[in-house]
């Protein structure tokens, strides 16, 4: 047996929904309970609301601690136009246990795109450090990490090369993923590599805790192979993909995400511009979009 790596398993993790608005009138509990749509994770949140586990609350923009965020964010020039011009700042705040997610994360994002349909406001996913793309949609029941519940943010490394780090892992009891070293023409090579990792982890960890409620850690193998597919599972497609297995391996390092601290780092075993060339470039698609975006030809 290979080199194992032990991950604790938090008691509980925080997800935040920041919505920015001109209008701060929230609606009360119970109204906003009432507001919620019939389908979708909307039983979840009509429970968490009636309950500590999920509350909202409000300041003025000035005075909340979030506006400091906005430099850091993932988004177009509108939304964080909208976000530093904001009047008001509403927060949808759920604690849930891991093994709770991401049912109680959904719920969560639900809470927040009804209060911005009633506010007229934008949604931040804290967590993910991103904009949720259009809050005006429906939460989906089925879950999918492509959608909009993953940041991966790239920023300069050492020489002329990138580094790419993921965030939004973290709410559900994971350490974030990076990728370092990263040649500038394998830029969507790594983050293809990064989300369909991030499916494939994500997916073991919830397998691991629905058969072992109550554990403390949980231990997984230093190495492992991405198989194509995962990546596509990663936006909800199922569906083979063409492509050789990329064997994996993983070291503990530091996350650059605001919320968390821990990261498991994508090392490749030889020399890192040499692999990224001949041995994940030809695994894994460097041009593979969203396959659900509307085509722009």
């Amino acid at each position: 047996m290979g080199t194992m790596l032990t991950l604790t398993i938090p008691e509980s993790t925080t997800t935040r929904f920041l919505i920015a608005a001109d209008d701060g009138t929230a609606p009360g509990i119970q109204r906003l309970r009432d507001s919620l749509p019939a389908g979708g994770p909307a039983r979840t949140a009509r429970d968490l609301l009636a309950s500590p586990l999920l509350v909202v609350t409000g300041s003025r923009a000035a005075d909340s601690p979030w506006t400091s965020r906005a430099d850091g964010l993932g988004g177009g020039t509108a939304d964080l136009g909208a976000l530093r011009s904001a009047r008001h700042h509403l927060v949808v705040t759920s604690i849930a246990t891991p093994a709770a997610q991401p049912r109680h994360a959904q719920a969560a994002r639900l809470v927040a795109r009804t209060l911005a349909t009633a506010t007229g406001g934008r949604v931040v996913d804290l967590a993910a450090n991103q904009f949720v793309t259009d809050p005006t949609e429906p939460e989906r029941d089925r879950f999918t990490l492509g959608d909009d519940w993953l940041g991966v943010f790239v920023g300069p490394d050492h020489g002329p090369t990138l580094r790419a780090d993921t965030a939004g892992l973290h709410r559900f009891g994971l350490p974030e993923l990076l990728a370092r070293r990263v040649p500038y023409g394998r830029l969507l090579t790594a983050v293809s590599i990064l989300r369909g990792l991030a499916h494939g982890i994500l997916t073991d960890h919830r397998a691991w805790l629905a058969t072992t409620p109550g554990a403390a850690t949980w231990t997984l193998p230093a190495t492992r192979t991405l198989q194509p597919a995962d990546i596509l599972a990663y936006w909800g497609v199922d569906r083979p993909l063409t492509g050789t297995p990329l064997p994996l391996r993983l070291t503990p390092s530091t996350s650059d995400c605001p919320e968390c601290t821990t990261a498991l780092e994508l090392t490749p075993p030889t020399d890192q511009p040499h692999w990224w060339h001949t041995t994940a470039a030809p695994a894994v698609p460097a041009s593979l979009e969203d396959p659900h975006a509307p085509s722009h030809t």
